[in-house]
C-alpha cells in the first residue's frame, strides 16, 4: 500500500475544536482527488475509578448529535501539554476529582479516514472529589456514580443508552486493565 501525495493544502476552518483543510492529493493509481481532513491533534479519555471501585461516568450535551451522551471524562489535549497532562487537567475540570494513580490504557485514531486526531485512553485509580468542577461555558456535564466497573460495562453496552464510539473504545481498553486489577 502506498500513502497518498499531498499535493496543496488549503485551510477552510481554523477553528480550534474542528479545523479543517482540503487537500488536493494524487491516488497511487495517479489520479488527482480532493480530500477533506479535520486536524485536530489528540484528545484524552479517562476512566476514573474510586477507591471503593464505584466507576465516575457523566452525561454531557453534544451538540453535533444534539443529544446528551453518557460517557467518560473526555477532552483535547491543549498545545504544548502531554497526553497525562491533559487527562489529569480534564479530570480535574470536568468532575472535580484528581486521582493518585494512573495508567495509559490505550490509544487509537478517531477517525482514520478524514483525521489524524488520536484518543489517549486513561485509567485514573483512586480518584476523590477535590474541588468544584470548572467547566468551559459551553459545556453541560452532569457527573454520576456507577457502583461498579461491570455496572459501568452494562450501563454503556445497554442499546438504550446513548454513548459514543469513543467511550466504547475506552470501555475495551479499560476492560483488561481491570480485570488484572491493576487499578
Amino acid at each position: 500500500m502506498k500513502k497518498f501525495k499531498i499535493l496543496s493544502r488549503e485551510t477552510l476552518i481554523n477553528s480550534h475544536f474542528c479545523p479543517i483543510e482540503k487537500h488536493l492529493v494524487e491516488l497511487p493509481n495517479g489520479k488527482l482527488s480532493e480530500w477533506f481532513v479535520n486536524i485536530s491533534k489528540a484528545a484524552v479519555i479517562v476512566i476514573p475509578i474510586l477507591s471503593s471501585g464505584e466507576v465516575l461516568l457523566q452525561k454531557a450535551y453534544k451538540h453535533g448529535s444534539r443529544e446528551i451522551i453518557t460517557e467518560f471524562c473526555a477532552g483535547m489535549i491543549d498545545e504544548g501539554e502531554t497526553p497525562i497532562q491533559a487527562a489529569k487537567r480534564e479530570l480535574s475540570e470536568e468532575t472535580g476529582y484528581a486521582s493518585s494513580q494512573w495508567e495509559k490504557i490505550g490509544e487509537v485514531f478517531a477517525n482514520p479516514t478524514g483525521s489524524e486526531m488520536k484518543y489517549h485512553f486513561f485509567l485514573a485509580g483512586n480518584c476523590n472529589q477535590m474541588k468544584s468542577p470548572q467547566q468551559d461555558e459551553a459545556e453541560q456535564i452532569e457527573t454520576f456514580l456507577v457502583k461498579s466497573f461491570e455496572k459501568a460495562r452494562e450501563l454503556l453496552t445497554n442499546p438504550k443508552t446513548i454513548t459514543s464510539s469513543a467511550t466504547m473504545a475506552a470501555l475495551v481498553f479499560a476492560e483488561g486493565s481491570v480485570r488484572k486489577k491493576k487499578i
